[in-house]
């Protein structure tokens, strides 16, 4: 399953999660969601008094809150929320990470998550969240700032509207542009060129798919060539005809792989695995959300080479609420960066791996800057 901040089995090969740092503490919590209990974690800076709190609400998929993909058999994206939170720590803030509603851990998510999550479901638990540690001690519950990572940027926008003592929304890798819109761009803009350096007179077969699996693209590249072939890698694959439209056993890159990757969009989109991004579910993009969040500090972080969504997508949020009257919105735009904010040296070689130090330092900074 891809989507904008999605991908259910990402590459191996991210980083590890840092070492301990004395400076950095952490309990663990349960977390009620109502007919869920999430296991979270809070992380804080060692020996102080009550810090503020950043929220820190995942991507697509099942992530568990390290936003790593809990999905059986797969493998880091690069512990980017780990990062965060210890970093955060580090620079006097506390962080409440936690899993995803159905999520239990890796390797364990409960099948409703496939049939039964909706994005209503996800703004509330930002504040069942905010909630369950409002009297920890460790947090200056009064102080309380939302984190969005691809995803969870439409829902940090959702859940920041009217929540008490919020100072600020972060998002990172932000949905700004319409779902079907940024799903279908990711076959534009990532896949197709990918494949041009497989293809054989402007099309693929089977072995030149196979290829370009094995190849060293990045996730979302890895994850959605591998739908255009049944048993993509062995020595039965078969293209997938729906993508084969004239079924001649290639794929025009220019013709059929664009016709056919609207439609597989649209279908997905009806009840598959995009169903929560359909016209009748989804969340608005954040740029339409824009209105109202005018009077709330905003922060948008985006790597220029990211796969997921294209850094248009973060212009349009900062426009959005410039139109809208924000006094306070802030963007950062990294290069040869990725989704994660891990270096990309293009979109179609976006590991996910992890984040880099500089967009730490300025989300710190910014932080900081609104403590003030």
């Amino acid at each position: 399953m891809v989507s904008i901040g999605l991908v259910a089995a990402a590459v191996a090969g991210c980083g590890d999660v840092a070492e301990p740092d004395a400076s950095v503490q952490s309990s663990a919590l349960r977390i009620s969601f109502n007919d869920f209990v999430s296991k979270g974690e809070v992380t804080y800076p060692a020996g102080g008094g009550a810090a503020p709190l950043v929220v820190l609400v995942g991507g697509s998929g099942p992530e568990d809150l390290n936003a790593d993909d809990a999905s059986e058999g797969a493998s880091s994206r690069g512990h980017l929320f780990a990062d965060i939170s210890s970093s955060l720590a580090r620079q006097g803030f506390a962080a409440l990470r936690y899993n995803k509603h159905y999520v239990n851990g890796l390797g364990d998510v409960d099948p409703r998550f496939a049939t039964d999550l909706t994005m209503t479901q996800l703004v509330d638990d930002v504040r069942s969240a905010v909630r369950a540690v409002a009297n920890d001690p460790r947090i200056d519950s009064r102080r309380v700032y939302l984190f969005g990572w691809s995803e969870g940027t439409t829902v940090v926008a959702a859940a920041a509207q009217g929540m008490p003592n919020l100072r600020g929304v972060i998002v990172q890798g932000a949905v700004g542009v319409p779902w079907r819109d940024g799903l279908i761009a990711q076959w534009e803009r990532v896949v197709r060129p990918y494949l041009r350096d497989f293809a054989v007179a402007g099309s693929v077969g089977a072995a030149e798919l196979s290829r370009a699996w094995r190849g060293d693209g990045g996730v979302v590249v890895h994850e959605l060539v591998s739908v255009l072939a049944d048993d993509i890698g062995s020595e039965q694959s078969g293209l997938n005809p729906a993508f084969d439209i004239d079924g001649n056993g290639r794929i025009d890159i220019d013709n059929e792989l664009r016709t056919a990757a609207v439609k597989f969009v649209d279908e997905q989109l009806t009840g598959g695995i995009f169903r929560l991004y359909g016209a009748l579910t989804a969340l608005p993009d954040v740029a339409a959300q824009a209105a109202a969040l005018r009077d709330i500090p905003f922060l948008t972080l985006h790597g220029d080479n990211d796969s997921n969504v294209s850094v248009d997508a973060a212009v349009r949020i900062d426009k959005a609420l410039a139109d809208n009257g924000s006094r306070d919105h802030t963007l950062h735009i990294y290069p040869r960066s990725g989704h994660s904010l891990s270096e990309a040296a293009d979109p179609r070689h976006d590991p996910l791996g992890p984040i880099q130090p500089l967009p730490l330092a300025d989300l710190g900074r910014w932080l900081r800057d609104h403590e003030r």
